[in-house]
């Protein structure tokens, strides 16, 4: 059988065709499969890796990680590698965003200590009391105690709200950034350069794991510069929960009277806490309690103290008690 050479022609084209086609697609599915396994089977960290972890160490609803690099590397050892990168952390919302941020957490912490003293010398009280016969419902009937203790809890509610970031890192960036916007605050003017971003330089030594590459420790990581932006700065007032007035209603303590260099004091004892508050050095108030009263013996004072400074300031009478 004779084909015609045009025929022939047609037929070896196809052949090419057909075997270029067979050609390409096993190079592609090569390639495919190269990508597909580059995250598993590298043979050093890349910038996605990095990325990667460092989105969990900054897991926060309050800032978010951007322009992740890697600047260098090195293998270590076996599976080991060291690498450097930097990165920027960025609080959400902008500058505003970032000024009440810094503003009302700083104002909140500063309330965390002086709340916690005044709860703790309004149990104290209210012990004192309740060992007296004073409050029958103990320390939990008092009013003072009760208010401190709800102010304590909206404290920490509110802190824990405003600033829920629970991971070392991103608690320590924003520390960073919250010591530069109170600094920036001092000057007293109302719109100040606050911190919106900060950038980092880190380096740590990842390791090489079925699901790719990880840190085997936390990195090392160093503010290279934080960004700022103008924005007004909220000034809150300090809340008058935390403060503790001076009494308007008298009580009666039963303590150990003790010399001082100065004037003496009732040494009020609840368990193994104690509490010393000075009696007023008036002549008259003095007589009157000394001539009850010597040092060294126990006695019931009435009338209004301070727990704040432990002081008598307004004294009724004074009885002298068995030990």
């Amino acid at each position: 059988m004779k084909f015609s050479t045009s025929c022939q022609t047609d037929s070896a084209e196809k052949s090419e065709t057909a075997s270029s086609k067979i050609h390409y697609a096993v190079r592609a599915t090569a390639a495919v499969v190269c990508v597909v396994g580059l995250a598993a089977c590298s043979s050093k960290p890349e910038t996605a890796d990095i990325q990667k972890d460092l989105a969990e160490a900054y897991a926060c609803p309050v800032i978010e990680l951007s322009d992740v690099k890697k600047a260098d590397g090195a293998e270590a050892d076996g599976k080991l590698y060291d690498v450097s990168f930097t990165h920027t952390v960025n609080i959400k919302g902008g500058a505003d965003a970032a000024a009440k941020l810094f503003s009302e957490w700083a104002y909140l912490e500063a309330q965390v200590q002086p709340t916690q003293i005044a709860l703790d010398k309004a149990l104290f009280d209210a012990d004192v009391r309740a060992a007296q016969g004073q409050l029958p419902g103990g320390r939990n009937a008092d009013p003072e105690v009760r208010r401190l203790t709800q102010a304590k809890e909206q404290l920490v509610s509110r802190l824990a709200s405003l600033m829920p970031c629970e991971t070392i890192e991103a608690v320590t960036r924003l520390q960073v950034m919250r010591s530069a916007a109170e600094e920036a605050a001092r000057s007293g003017q109302s719109q100040i350069a606050v911190p919106v971003a900060i950038k980092v330089r880190g380096t740590g030594r990842m390791g090489k794991a079925e699901s790719g590459w990880h840190f085997a420790g936390m990195p090392a990581f160093s503010t290279v510069e934080i960004v700022t932006a103008n924005a007004t700065y909220p000034r809150f007032k300090s809340d008058a929960a935390a403060s503790t007035s001076t009494p308007s209603e008298a009580r009666r303590l039963v303590g150990k009277v003790r010399p001082g260099n100065t004037d003496s004091c009732l040494e009020v004892t609840v368990s193994r806490d104690s509490k010393c508050y000075t009696l007023p050095g008036e002549s008259e108030v003095a007589t009157r309690i000394f001539s009850v009263c010597q040092d060294g013996d126990m006695c019931a004072i009435t009338g209004q103290f301070d727990d704040k400074s432990e002081k008598l300031i307004q004294f009724s009478k004074a009885e002298k008690v068995a030990p």
